[in-house]
């Protein structure tokens, strides 16, 4: 679906919903935006489509702004009652995607049993990235899609430079897969990888893989 098409509605402006509202927007979605902070709305007003000031579990606030979304975003902070109120009402009105963001593992348990598929942990993944940034000096960002499979960027490693990528077997002894490769001064992407590609200084390495394989880059 082109992002043109899309409309969203994203309830609650603090960090995570406000992002993923402008996120959006930027994207070229529609984008509404709910919350009963004011001051909050102010800041992203200009970004989106619409910011209405009003509760996000107002049945029909959500009748009126929430009919025909493709998607929508709960972020009600530290707000579970709340989060899971507007969860099972946008539910019932048969959103066909909804995001909500947890705040705990009881609270992603009760979102998934309401019917909500994706379920996102904003400080936990917030803080692997900063733990897998420090323990993997190379690492330039992290996004994990289970907890054993990951993609990431990484920094060649100085022993790699001149090598290729068939001399190296990357996959044997790390155990994860080298999906492509960008280069850090020319901002150019090569994918999918020839077995004889030769690495490079300032080559960014695009991998798929196991956390663990990861980390041993670092010996």
């Amino acid at each position: 679906m082109n992002p043109k098409d899309v409309r969203a509605l994203v309830i609650g402006a603090g960090n995570f919903g406000a992002t993923a509202a402008v996120e959006l927007a930027a994207a070229g979605c529609e984008v509404v935006i709910i919350d009963m902070n004011p001051e909050r709305l102010e800041e992203v007003r200009d970004r989106v489509t619409q910011a209405v000031v009003g509760d996000g579990t107002d049945r029909d606030l959500l009748e009126k702004f929430a009919r025909g979304v493709d998607l929508a975003v709960v972020s009600l902070g530290d707000r579970m009652d709340a989060s899971l109120l507007a969860a099972h009402i946008l539910k019932e009105m048969g959103v066909p995607k909804i995001v909500a963001k947890a705040v705990s593992r009881d609270h992603g348990e009760i979102l998934r049993v309401l019917g909500v598929r994706e379920v996102v942990f904003p400080e936990r993944e917030a803080a692997k990235r900063m733990v897998f940034s420090l323990v993997n000096p190379n690492a330039l960002d992290l996004l994990e899609v289970t907890d054993q499979f990951n993609v990431a960027e990484i920094a060649v490693p100085e022993r790699f430079y001149r090598r290729s990528v068939r001399d190296l077997n990357l996959q044997a002894k790390y155990g994860f897969y080298v999906l492509g490769v960008r280069n850090a001064l020319e901002d150019k992407l090569i994918a999918p990888l020839s077995p004889n590609y030769v690495f490079r200084p300032d080559d960014i390495m695009v991998v798929v893989g196991d956390l663990s394989g990861l980390e041993r880059l670092k010996d």
